[in-house]
Formats: structure tokens, C-alpha cells, sequence
């Protein structure tokens, strides 16, 4: 197969020892501050993460894309990155966890292996809280690890001082000849709210604008924003499949747009753009709704409720009866609906936290309950084995689970359980995928890329139903 080059395409993968270094709160300042100079910045998160990219997104005034090479096959997370980069002046690729982090002992699907992937130099955010010259040692192993990797400079983060950053300084450059590019000083934890793994949520923030412009200040004061570029710039060529497989998924259809609901509120904040973007090349016209405050729910042909925090809203989302109504009526006379995680909380019958209890919409006979620690965090892997309003018998289906909360009364009549879990916990480490009616609900978050046939089959149930209506 041929294929043609693109030659100006500046990126740099930003990475870090471990997770929690403050590599997100530096990359948003670095694209924000890049940005202030005019440049057109392309942002992307590396892994199965909403809450970073919506944060990633804010700063570069543009959507944020997921690259996970677990979720979706190398080939098209390459060329992804490469078109989701056309037009930018520089693309900026925040990793997750520690540099070499994957899911095994060889570091698969981890951040070094995506920057090889698409052939990026890294950035090595260094998380200096009471180390020296040790500092120095993880940096250079980190390049004797992998000596194929291009580690081109590193960001000094909590840093107690200036004899504290001379003295790293100093030794990172002599022992392991990588440029430190700036010193970041301790900053208070109270000024970035924090949740679970990593920054509050971009919906729930009370200053999301200040926090962004706060981070650019930072970086441009701590940084050298000439080395940073000089670094994207000596990333190399690239190549591109003249013929692709995106090219195909990206066909729209001719018929008739279908009205396709997402609940997109501060509750429901987690979807990936690709997924939104796969619906509207199938032929959806997207209806963006809130369950906060709608009234009734509109005429539709499908709805699609991804993950969030309906915990935070669980006053709230009871209180509104009239749209829980509104929706479970809809469900009752055949409406198909998606549920993510948060979207599956809500439509079961109560939500439970802390001994209180939160009558939900009711579609599904079971009860959410919050619990404290994560009751399923990684990859998970699905096979579909029952009956089910989207997915044919036989499918597998490959994407990630982020819940604090769990399912109960799964024995009990009038649901049924489409899935069988292979990776990971689902809802309770056998089952995932309850159904009722046209309604699926599951722990399970699925990205386009990787599983194109699930905006399909949104597509196929909405216009089966709009043609039995």
C-alpha cells in the first residue's frame, strides 16, 4: 500500500515518573500558554480519560482526543493523531500514569510506547518532593530503559526552593544530559480541587477559567516555552495510508438525520468526541439535553447517556419527576437508550449513598450503591452472549471501567444480562449489560475507534424505531 508523508507535524509528548506528578496541571498550563502566543495547539490524552481531556480541551479552545492502543488496533491510533493534528501548529499528547506504565511487566499499551508510536520526543514532568540527585538516577534509567525512546527534557515540579532546584538541576543535566526545561515551586493543593485519581471535573469547578489562565501564568513564569517548541520541531516525519480505514467509518448516510439524545449536563459530562462524531457521520442529528432541567423528554429517535458523577447531583436528578417520567414512559413504548455508568445509575431504581436514598428513573429493578473505593478501575473486555437491543450474540467488546459504585438485586425478574465478563469486574465480576426493553445499561465505556460497529447498531435501533413509530 502507498502511502504519503506529512512533514510538519511539531509534537511532544508530555509523561512522568508516576502518576499524580502534576502532569496534568502542567500540560494544561503549557498548551494555555501556547495558545496566548497564537498558536494553534492539538491536544490529546493518552488512555481511556475524560476528565484530563475536558481539561486538555478548555486550554487549547478545541476537543481533546483520546489515543489508547488497548481500546482501539495501533494503525488507527496512528492516524488518528496524525488527522486530529492537520492544521495545528503543534500537538501536545499527555500521558497517563508512570512513563513506562502499561499492563504488564513489558509496559504494554503504556505512554512510552504510544510516543513511539507516533514518533514523539517526551517532555519528563520529575515530581522533586524530597529527592536530589536521586532524581537524576530515575531520569537517565528511564532513558536506559528504553534507548529508543527520545527523552528530550524535563519540567522540575514541587520544587522547595533554589538551592533545592540547583542541585537538581545540576545533576539531571550531568548524569543524564537531558535539559531541564523549568522549576515549577510547590503550589497549595487548595487552589486545584481534586477527585478520585486527578483534577476535579472541567463542568464542576467553580472557577475553570481562572484555574486554566492560573496554570498558563505558571508555565510561562517556570518555563523555557522556546525549548519546548525547539523540542516539537525536531519530532520526524510520519506517514499516512493513502487509503484508510477512517476514511470509510467517516461515509454519512443519506437518509434522514435521527434525532439521537445525549444527556450532557454536569451529572453526565463523560463522552468521548469520536463517539459523538461516529454518530453524526452514521446519519444522527444530535440532540443535546439535561437531566437537571429539562421538563419533558423531546421526540426522539434514540438517547445515549454516557458516564459522570450523578452522585454529586443525586438531590437534584430525584427532584426532577417530571423528566424521569417523561423518560421512563419513552422507555416503555420502545425508545432505545445507551447507558454508560452514570447513565446506568440513573435509570435504575434508586441511587444509595451514605444511608441515604435517591429515587432514580426506574428502568432498570435494581439499586446503585456509592461506595467509597473504586469497585471496577481498568480495562475490561466483554463477550456478548445474550439477546440485547444492539450488539449481536457473539461480539466482543473491548473498553474501560471507572466506578465507584455497584449494582444490586441482579436476581431480580424483568432484566436480563447480555454480557459475560472476560477482563475485569463489570457488575459483579461475571455479568455486565443489563437489559429492559430497548434499554441497555452498563459499566462498560466503549470508544468509536475501537468498537465502530456500537455507533452502527445506535443508528440501525433508532431507525427501526422511528419506523415502527
Amino acid at each position: 500500500m502507498s502511502s504519503s508523508k506529512i512533514t510538519n507535524l511539531p509534537r511532544v509528548v508530555v509523561a512522568a515518573l508516576k502518576g499524580g506528578a502534576g502532569k496534568t496541571f502542567l500540560t494544561v498550563g503549557l498548551v494555555a500558554a501556547l495558545r496566548k502566543r497564537g498558536l494553534n495547539v492539538g491536544v490529546f490524552k493518552k488512555g481511556p480519560d475524560y476528565i484530563d481531556a475536558g481539561w486538555l480541551g478548555m486550554a487549547a479552545g478545541r476537543d481533546c482526543y483520546n489515543l489508547d492502543a488497548f481500546l482501539f488496533p495501533e494503525e488507527i491510533a496512528r492516524e488518528s493523531f496524525l488527522r486530529k493534528s492537520a492544521g495545528s501548529d503543534v500537538s501536545i499528547v499527555e500521558g497517563n500514569r508512570g512513563l513506562f506504565d502499561g499492563v504488564d511487566a513489558k509496559g504494554s499499551y503504556s505512554t512510552a510506547e504510544l510516543a513511539k508510536l507516533v514518533n514523539a520526543p517526551v517532555i519528563l514532568i520529575v515530581d522533586a518532593t524530597k529527592i536530589t540527585r536521586t532524581a537524576a538516577a530515575m531520569v537517565l534509567g528511564c532513558k536506559l530503559l528504553d534507548p529508543d525512546l527520545r527523552i528530550e527534557g524535563v519540567i522540575l515540579n514541587r520544587v522547595a526552593g533554589t538551592r533545592h532546584e540547583t542541585v537538581l538541576r545540576e545533576a539531571i543535566e550531568s548524569a543524564a544530559h537531558v535539559p531541564v526545561l523549568g522549576s515549577v515551586a510547590k503550589l497549595p493543593l487548595e487552589n486545584f480541587p481534586q477527585r478520585h485519581l486527578g483534577l476535579l471535573p472541567l463542568y464542576e469547578h467553580p472557577q475553570a477559567a481562572e484555574f486554566v489562565d492560573q496554570a498558563a501564568e505558571i508555565v510561562e513564569r517556570a518555563v523555557d516555552l522556546e525549548k519546548v517548541l525547539a523540542i516539537c520541531q525536531s519530532a520526524e516525519h510520519l506517514e499516512i495510508p493513502d487509503s484508510s480505514a477512517l476514511d470509510q467509518a467517516a461515509a454519512v448516510e443519506s437518509k434522514p438525520l435521527l434525532r439521537i439524545g445525549i444527556l450532557k449536563d454536569s451529572a453526565f459530562q463523560f463522552y468521548y468526541p469520536e463517539n459523538l462524531e461516529a454518530l453524526r457521520n452514521a446519519g444522527a442529528d444530535l440532540i443535546f439535553l439535561s437531566a437537571l432541567v429539562e421538563k419533558d423528554l423531546p421526540e426522539l429517535d434514540a438517547l445515549y447517556i454516557g458516564g459522570g458523577f450523578p452522585e454529586t447531583h443525586a438531590e437534584a436528578l430525584a427532584r426532577n419527576d417530571v423528566f424521569k417520567n417523561s423518560l421512563r414512559s419513552a422507555v416503555e413504548n420502545g425508545l432505545p437508550v445507551y447507558a454508560e455508568c452514570g447513565g446506568l445509575m440513573y435509570l435504575s431504581r434508586n441511587l444509595l449513598i451514605d444511608r441515604h436514598s435517591y429515587p432514580m428513573v426506574g428502568v432498570f429493578p435494581v439499586d446503585s450503591v456509592l461506595e467509597r473505593n473504586p469497585q471496577g478501575h481498568g480495562y475490561i473486555q466483554v463477550e456478548v452472549q445474550e439477546a440485547n437491543p444492539f450488539y449481536p450474540e457473539g461480539t466482543v467488546l473491548k473498553g474501560h471501567e471507572f466506578h465507584y459504585s455497584y449494582v444490586t438485586g441482579l436476581d431480580r425478574p424483568g432484566a436480563s444480562y447480555a454480557f459475560r465478563v472476560v477482563r475485569g469486574h463489570g457488575m459483579d465480576g461475571h455479568r455486565d449489560g443489563i437489559c429492559c426493553g430497548n434499554a441497555l445499561g452498563t459499566y462498560v465505556h466503549v470508544h468509536a475507534l475501537g468498537q465502530p460497529e456500537w455507533a452502527r447498531c445506535m443508528i440501525q435501533k433508532a431507525r427501526a424505531y422511528r419506523q415502527r413509530k
